[in-house]
């Protein structure tokens, strides 16, 4: 049986272990909530931001095409995927600066550090809290971004098409037949004014031989989804034969004439769907199936190749110190072993692309962590209130990482650099700078004198 005084030690031991641990748990409440509104006014203003730059984009094109308002609504929720998925980061940061700018400001920090809780200790609730947030962002980057960026893209090109010039761009000096009871025949189409020129339409929807219009120009103006066309001509003729007495043939001519066309959704609908997917409308697996799909081809490719050049020097050694007519053999190999190097190098770089779209999922994901190292730390060494200064920083270091982004993946596409290295060296970048602020806020240093002293004592 322990002494009296044991006890007593006993008891006061686990009466602060448990109160320690309330106070940690109160404390990793306190940080969290802190971030919360700063997080939802960060990610409000940045959606808002560019949404209204997306707005703007699509204004004119709706209105110019005279679609339902449904299609205009669907075409900007499902560019909401990608707003959402570079918004949230920005928004992490954003709240980060504020959040730990407020308690730097009001003094908390140093009043933490006072009662013993380092400012690492104050860290860890929100990196928890951005890891779990990094997490959901993959799921959501694998999962739904891909699904929305193909449906907007479908929904652009449903836009275009939409404005009929640039449908019939494809059909430029091609009868168009089934357009309800016409068939059209457009010779040139200038798809910027959305003009159309040397127009003939053959209307078949009377007894009797067809009734033929020709025009110098005309408009074209689709309504009701492609249930509606509406076709202007101007300057042109009308050729038409009596039914009754076919030797009796009318030749008239107009300055404007409209042509009302229903039912030519067959032809001329917007509704267009596409089952192409570019590696932004795909996930992780598919992609990945696609990688190994285009490595397969590849090795065949240089089993290709060295076949094609086996066999040109079998040739070499049997024809002798003749060698005749090789010269044109040598030729056709050459234009062999260069399209297959040109199959060879292009199936490598869109495996490539395959390879940065899959590893950029992660890490714009995992930039969530990151922009927490960076922004406590330097929030704390700002001090200051308010979003304006949070939001500032923000937009200065989000698009520093998006050039390297962005830099990384150009040059990973052309081969330059590995994939992988491409799109987690903003993260290392980014994270090497928080790992130095976290130790200048530690030491309550400068950041440059923080550097200085890593370089000359790393460890």
């Amino acid at each position: 049986m322990p002494p009296s005084g044991a006890t007593c030690i006993l008891g006061d031991d686990l009466f602060y272990q448990g109160h320690r641990n309330r106070l940690v748990v109160s404390l990793s409440i306190y940080m969290l909530r802190q971030h919360l509104l700063p997080f939802l006014l960060g990610l409000s203003l940045i959606v808002f931001v560019l949404v209204i730059d997306v707005v703007l984009q699509m204004l004119d094109q709706v209105l110019s095409k005279g679609l339902s308002a449904a299609l205009a609504v669907d075409l900007f929720i499902y560019n909401l995927a990608w707003i959402i998925a570079l918004a949230v980061p920005m928004a992490v940061l954003v709240s980060v600066l504020m959040a730990y700018g407020r308690l730097a400001a009001d003094n908390e920090i140093l009043a933490l550090k006072a009662s013993g809780i380092s400012f690492s200790r104050l860290l860890i609730p929100t990196l928890l809290a951005a890891t779990v947030l990094a997490l959901m962002m993959v799921a959501f980057n694998d999962q739904v971004l891909p699904d929305f960026n193909h449906k907007a893209r479908n929904l652009a090109v449903s836009l275009r098409r939409a404005k009929a010039a640039l449908v019939l761009k494809q059909k430029e000096g091609v009868f168009i037949r089934d357009l309800g009871p016409y068939s059209l025949l457009v010779r040139r189409v200038d798809e910027e004014a959305n003009e159309l020129h040397d127009l003939t339409l053959y209307d078949t929807g009377h007894p009797g031989p067809p009734t033929t219009l020709r025009a110098a120009r005309g408009k074209v103006e689709i309504f009701d989804e492609g249930g509606y066309v509406r076709l202007m001509l101007h300057d042109g003729e009308v050729h038409e034969i009596d039914a009754n007495d076919p030797s009796r043939f009318t030749r008239s001519t107009f300055s404007r004439q409209l042509v009302h066309i229903r039912d030519s959704k067959r032809d001329l609908s917007p509704n267009y769907r596409s089952s192409y997917r570019s590696d932004r409308e795909m996930d992780v697996r598919a992609m990945r199936v696609a990688v190994e799909g285009l490595h397969e081809q590849n090795q065949q490719s240089r089993t290709q190749l060295d076949s094609i050049a086996v066999a040109f020097l079998e040739q070499v050694q049997q024809a002798g110190p003749e060698q005749v007519g090789l010269q044109s053999e040598s030729r056709q190999i050459t234009r062999r072993l260069e399209k297959q190097w040109r199959l060879f190098d292009s199936r490598e770089r869109r495996a490539n692309a395959y390879l940065v779209e899959i590893h950029k999922k992660f890490s714009i994901a995992v930039a969530c962590i990151v922009f927490v190292l960076v922004g406590a730390p330097l929030g704390a060494l700002v001090r200051a209130r308010g979003a304006a200064v949070s939001v500032t920083l923000s937009l200065v270091f989000f698009f520093a990482y998006w050039m390297f982004l962005i830099g990384g993946e150009e040059l990973a596409d052309r081969g330059f650099i590995p994939p992988w290295t491409a799109m987690w060296a903003p993260n290392a970048v980014f994270g090497f700078v928080g790992i130095l602020l976290l130790r200048a806020v530690a030491l309550d240093r400068g950041f440059l004198a923080t550097l200085l002293s890593w370089r000359r004592n790393p460890q």
